[in-house]
């Protein structure tokens, strides 16, 4: 099979950073409750004074996910089309041998992501990153690592702080 052809019975999933199938009672994998990492076996919950996401955090939501996506996959293809992706017959073997024990290594080639911004957004963030001299991709990452050293927001102020983001974005197109 060529790369990137898919074998016939095969479900190829990739969950997105949003996608709820991680949360979804019927892809959670089973974990000891002894043994589950916080964010293991479900959401995390947001805790006012808490500290930035820990790596015991992080790993355990990657570990949900990983699980999540194994899972959802043995459950919508067919066994041939697993072993023919080179997988073991049977999920929980799959379990142990690719979920993660530790997060990705510092030095990991970076991930490709996808998001959506809104055009006028984009373009102001562009040329912010010209007058710094870095490119949007550069500017980004340098966002979500400051993002990643702080503590989480309280989901409340999110969605308010979210909506007034959006109609300044609104509101400053319709006076720009």
């Amino acid at each position: 099979m060529a790369d990137g052809e898919r074998a016939k019975g095969y479900r190829k999933v990739q969950l997105k950073p949003g996608d709820p199938t991680s949360l979804d009672p019927r892809y959670i994998v089973a974990v000891p409750d002894d043994a589950a990492l916080p964010g293991e076996t479900g959401a995390l919950a947001y805790e006012p004074g808490r500290g930035p996401v820990t790596d015991e955090e992080a790993l355990g939501v990657l570990r949900r996910r990983k699980g999540a996506q194994l899972a959802r996959m043995y459950a919508e293809s067919a066994p041939q089309a697993l072993e023919h992706r080179g997988l073991p017959p049977t999920l929980d073997e799959a379990l142990a041998r690719h979920l993660p024990a530790e997060l990705p290594a510092r030095d990991k080639a970076k991930e490709v992501t996808s998001i959506s911004l809104p055009p006028r957004l984009m373009a102001r963030l562009v040329a912010r990153a010209e007058i710094e001299g870095r490119n949007l991709n550069a500017l980004i990452e340098m966002m979500l690592w400051r993002l990643d050293h702080e503590a989480p927001l309280d989901p409340e102020d999110v969605r308010r702080e979210y909506a007034e983001m959006m109609d300044d974005l609104k509101n400053r197109q319709a006076t720009d």
